[in-house]
């Protein structure tokens, strides 16, 4: 039985932390979303009936430049909040493990549950109180703290002939768990406990992963204890591994830093680097693309529905997840033509679906974003797996950290960008903010195509027969 539960745990490591955090995540998208629309129609005409339903309402367009603006200050906020820990605690997992990176934010998590079930339950309650919500979620890092700790764990216990393979699979947790999350939240938001049942379902993903961390998964030994090249009292020598115990919070953000900007052989630096903006871009692009889509598929001409719109959402995130690793694509797709050659069409499909979705009038068209930008996720998935060819075993959680900081500015930029411009356009051409995505997604093409081009100094990650 103890030989069953360690090959078990060798299988299942960090897939279901990352599948039931984002599942808890994309209920709380739309939901939060549509809360705010419901709490500014209270707050701007007091009508009960008329805020039931405000898609109905002729002051609509009204009421969505509100809740933009609400929602703008939402995500600054927990785009700011979110970035200390995010610095902190890469360098600390490289030391100390992996799980309380995991644990944290889950257990924060049920805090902003708690708030948003308050502002349900008091009807006057100020749309503003979502701010709140945020900085409880933030002050954990968030999932850019679950996102740095899951693949730091990763790339702790996988070899690099798997590396890549093992990574797409946790990257394929995050749509699988949007498609869940999605359908279930438009059809928990469809019942007439709605807004509950939703954050209630929102609170139980986080006990579960919660559960799973601490009671199923084990812990790899730290990275980065003193080796041969620490100094006395275990300092940092050449080598650079080895951190004394106690160490100062400050100087766990600087090893985030010099993992990411130390000299490096040939132009792996630069490569990093490069690397790091692609990362950046990507998620300012998959940020916006939350920030809103929901205004604008419930917009005119396109009107959806709040379970329409989880119904497309959930085709979208579910397609997205079987092309990035799921019937065997993936691995398939490595083998014939490579992974930097995939990763150059997953951007060109991208940028492609979001210039079809600005034009988008009708739900067909939309339903066709969906197909089109099915590989968009094997992107990022290669990004991450490079990058942590490029770093050495105990930067591996600092390195992360660096790019989960970039992750969680990315909540705040795309937010300005994307909230800023949506209502100024909102009545000449409210698609104009995808086609800024599409832009992002051709950027990211022509960085990754620079990249390939670069000399290799580390082996590559290829599939092992």
């Amino acid at each position: 039985m103890p030989a069953l539960r360690d090959r078990l745990q060798r299988i299942f490591t960090v897939e279901p932390v990352v599948f039931f955090f984002m599942t808890g995540t994309f209920i709380l998208t739309p939901a939060s979303q549509q809360l705010v629309i419901v709490k500014v129609c209270v707050e701007l005409y007091g009508n009960a009936s008329l805020c039931s339903d405000p898609q109905r309402s002729d002051a609509y367009a009204e009421i969505q430049r509100g809740a933009s603006h609400i929602l703008l200050a939402y995500a600054g906020t927990l785009s700011l909040v979110s970035i200390p820990p995010a610095i902190l605690l890469g360098s600390w997992s490289d030391r100390a493990g992996r799980k309380l990176g995991m644990a944290l934010p889950s257990l924060l998590s049920l805090v902003t549950g708690g708030v948003l079930i308050a502002m349900v339950l008091v009807k006057d309650a100020s749309p503003y109180w979502v701010v709140a919500a945020a900085l409880a979620t933030g002050v954990s890092g968030g999932y850019v703290s679950v996102f740095l700790s899951c693949f730091s764990y990763v790339a702790d216990v996988t070899d690099a002939g798997s590396r890549t393979l093992r990574m797409a699979l946790v990257e394929a947790m995050v749509f699988l768990g949007g498609m869940v999350g999605f359908l279930l939240g438009g059809a928990l938001l469809q019942q007439r406990s709605g807004f509950l049942a939703a954050f209630g379902a929102y609170c139980a993903c986080h006990v579960l992963s919660l559960l799973y961390v601490l009671l199923w998964l084990r812990s790899p030994a730290p990275a980065g204890r003193p080796g041969p090249d620490a100094g006395p009292g275990g300092e940092e020598g050449p080598g650079g591994g080895g951190v004394p115990s106690g160490l100062p919070l400050l100087r766990y953000a600087r090893l985030s830093f010099r993992a990411v900007l130390r000299k490096r052989p040939d132009q792996e630096r630069l490569k990093l680097h490069f690397l790091i903006l692609c990362t950046f871009l990507n998620n300012v692009i998959a940020v916006g693309d939350q920030c809103i889509l929901l205004l604008f598929l419930t917009y005119k001409p396109r009107e959806f529905t709040t379970a329409l719109y989880g119904v497309f959402n959930s085709t979208r995130m579910l397609l997205l997840g079987l092309i990035v690793s799921l019937m065997g694509l993936f691995p398939l797709l490595m083998r014939c033509v490579g992974e930097m050659t995939l990763a150059k069409m997953s951007a060109f499909s991208r940028g492609v679906s979001y210039i079809l979705l600005a034009f988008s009038t009708n739900t067909w068209m939309v339903f066709l974003v969906a197909l089109v930008g099915a590989p968009a996720g094997i992107t990022q998935a290669v990004i991450r797996s490079l990058s942590s060819a490029i770093v050495e075993p105990d930067e591996q959680g600092a390195m992360f950290s660096f790019m989960a900081s970039m992750e969680a500015l990315c909540i705040l930029v795309a937010a300005s960008i994307f909230n800023g411009i949506y209502p100024l356009t909102l009545e000449s051409f409210p698609g104009l903010v995808f086609i800024l995505m599409a832009g992002f997604s051709f950027i990211i093409l022509i960085f990754m195509q620079w990249i390939s081009e670069m000399p290799t100094t580390h082996p590559r990650l290829l599939i092992q027969d």
